[in-house]
């Protein structure tokens, strides 16, 4: 009786082996087959990504060769939620270095929904290096370039400004902007599983965008601007705009408007004060033809 338990078990065992086996087996060729192609994909996302590499906007000079608008350096830092450890110990320290709000930090790192979120666009690189050598998990960083206005107010409604993107969104910034803007490029990003670069493949290289010289003078500019601050004030005006041109060829040498602005701080300032009165407004024909009746008595 013990003989035939014995060997019902060891058949029944084997019965279990056998199911389990091809079970495994049936499994195995599902993935490896019928799921192989998809699979394949999904494999390829999570350890290669492709990523845009921005090309370096062009510079605009005024005619003596004054930077009016350059590209400076920047580091933008992002971070992939489902990589990071701890949430609660990394949101403080990411917050303290990047000088950012600590809750808001953390509701990006702790949100597992998202495999990539942006924890600040082009950060001060400084900072963001400091940031870098702290080694937390989930964490990257790419350099990028942000627009820099070395004369901050000075011609700032004519020169406009840059986005975020580094796409123009007003003045000369908009208006030049197929030129100043270049191609981007194509980078694909090899990574092992724990999120870290192995490897990076230019498919495509980015092409830097063209520089441009205007004929504004930047002395008689910053001076166009002062007087005409100092004379809108004086007179209580609400705005007010002044043309210095060339009598020669008719080049613009400086184009004032008042109220003025820092154009490396566009977002604070209303769209009213960033409009370029000097070719956006229209006066009554009696004042533009003084300008031709002063011309024709010279």
């Amino acid at each position: 009786m013990s003989g035939r338990l014995a060997n019902r078990r060891i058949r029944l065992l084997l019965a279990v082996f056998a199911i389990v086996f091809g079970a495994t087996l049936f499994r195995a060729v599902w993935l490896q087959g019928v799921r192989a192609q998809s699979l394949g994909r999904m494999a390829a996302s999570q350890h290669r990504t492709t990523v845009d590499l921005a090309a370096n906007r062009g510079t605009i000079y005024d005619s003596t060769g004054v930077q009016l608008a350059v590209g400076e350096q920047a580091i933008t830092v992002y971070a992939d939620p489902l990589q990071v450890r701890d949430a609660t110990k990394a949101a403080p320290v990411v917050a303290r270095i990047l000088r950012l709000a600590p809750k808001q930090v953390y509701e990006q790192l702790a949100d597992r929904t998202h495999g990539f979120v942006y924890i600040e666009r082009k950060a001060d690189p400084v900072r963001a290096e400091r940031l870098q050598r702290q080694h937390i998990s989930g964490l990257g960083f790419y350099p990028e370039e942000r627009r820099f206005y070395p004369q901050h107010g000075i011609a700032a409604q004519v020169l406009g400004y840059a986005g975020v993107d580094n796409h123009g969104l007003s003045g000369l910034e908009l208006a030049l902007d197929k030129r100043l803007a270049g191609r981007p490029g194509r980078e694909t990003l090899v990574r092992d599983p724990l999120g870290h670069v192995l490897d990076s493949i230019v498919s495509k290289a980015a092409l830097n965008g063209s520089d441009v010289s205007l004929t504004i003078d930047h002395n008689i500019q910053a001076t166009a601007d002062q007087v005409l601050r100092q004379t809108v004030q004086r007179w209580h005006a609400k705005d007010g705009t002044a043309i210095v041109l060339d009598p020669h060829t008719g080049a613009v040498l400086a184009m004032a408007v008042a109220p003025a602005y820092d154009a490396n701080n566009f977002p604070a300032v209303s769209k009213d004060v960033q409009r370029n009165r000097a070719v956006t407004d229209t006066y009554e024909p009696g004042s533009t033809f003084k300008l031709v009746t002063v011309a024709g008595a010279l």
